[in-house]
């Protein structure tokens, strides 16, 4: 079994990332490969969220380039939508579909008891699915606009304030049905995804490819930081971690998974990757991508990069830790 260091812990992650270069992972040459590799990276922040594919794209070879991940969003190759947690991300759209599925149910439990407070039962949250649906299908343009959804969801009878019209976006995009797509000026646009001009992957075994794919592209990791990332519970993680085929190793006593890519990563690539000084935007996949982030983010620095009601700014990593905040003063 090997035995990690913290430091190789997070030099391995930043290779797995593709913030650090490696000739043993998968090429990530592309916005599209990035969000491959990496399923999901943040998008609560727009600007942040292009940005850290950005940077994934080039692997610190090149300045990041935003035009393309940009070219791909218009291009319909990344979309932003909510696949876990109930949190908004970039991700690949042939993805959004079989990914959402599998992990929306704990959300959709918590998002339905909101229902009744908002005035919202399950017919009218059934109409309000039908109607968008129908009207995306009939629509000449793939995309509307939110006050362009929200006159759907009048015509139904919802009022879309008080929060109904965004309750119900979000909830469609959950369940895999909707996605963001890109933006006109600087309004977000939505698409449903059966217009979508990308075919959605359907894998045979879709927690195993969850299980694959998030330790591909954030490994080494922990079940705890699986069952984090997906809201899936530990136990469950921790199964689907143990059967698929990964690559066991061990810090402090706690068991990690790496893909088997991982074993022909060099004690040189470890060492370039640990010599890196980066700027990451804020909400960074890095940094959100684990459970535990105090191995990355001294205490003192976490008012200026992430508190813990989810405020987030850029900061500088050097040696894979977080060494300064990028935060413009008030």
């Amino acid at each position: 079994m090997l035995h990690l260091t913290l430091p190789e812990l997070r030099a391995r992650r930043l290779i797995a990332q593709g913030l650090a270069p490696s000739a043993a992972r998968p090429a990530t040459t592309s916005p599209l490969a990035a969000a491959e590799h990496l399923m999901a990276v943040q998008g609560q922040n727009y600007a942040a969220g292009v940005r850290a594919l950005a940077l994934r794209s080039t692997q610190g070879s090149a300045a990041p380039d935003d035009a393309a991940v940009l070219n791909a969003i218009d291009e319909f190759q990344v979309v932003r939508c909510w696949p876990q947690r109930g949190t908004v991300h970039f991700m690949p759209a042939a993805d959004v579909r079989w990914m959402s599925r599998l992990l929306y149910p704990r959300v959709a439990r918590s998002q339905q008891a909101r229902r009744p407070g908002l005035g919202l039962d399950e017919d009218l949250f059934n109409r309000a699915h039908a109607a968008l649906h129908d009207a995306a299908l009939k629509s000449t343009t793939p995309t509307l606009t939110r006050a362009e959804a929200y006159e759907i969801f009048r015509s139904v009878g919802i009022a879309p304030d008080g929060g109904r019209g965004s309750h119900l976006l979000r909830a469609f995009g959950g369940a895999g049905d909707l996605v963001q797509g890109p933006k006109h000026g600087k309004q977000e646009t939505f698409m449903h995804v059966d217009v979508l001009p990308v075919e959605q992957r359907q894998p045979e075994e879709p927690l195993r490819e969850l299980a694959l794919r998030y330790v591909s592209g954030h490994g080494p990791v922990s079940a705890a930081d699986l069952a984090w990332w997906t809201m899936l519970a530990k136990g469950q993680a921790a199964k689907a971690l143990e059967n698929s085929g990964l690559v066991r190793a061990e810090h402090e006593g706690e068991t990690f998974w790496l893909s088997p890519w991982q074993q022909d990563v060099t004690a040189e690539e470890i060492s370039v990757a640990l010599a890196l000084r980066l700027e990451l935007p804020a909400f960074d996949e890095y940094l959100l991508g684990y459970a535990n982030k105090e191995w990355i983010l001294p205490d003192e620095l976490r008012p200026d990069i992430l508190t813990k009601n989810g405020l987030s700014w850029p900061w500088v990593m050097e040696n894979g830790m977080a060494v300064a905040s990028l935060r413009e003063p008030a």
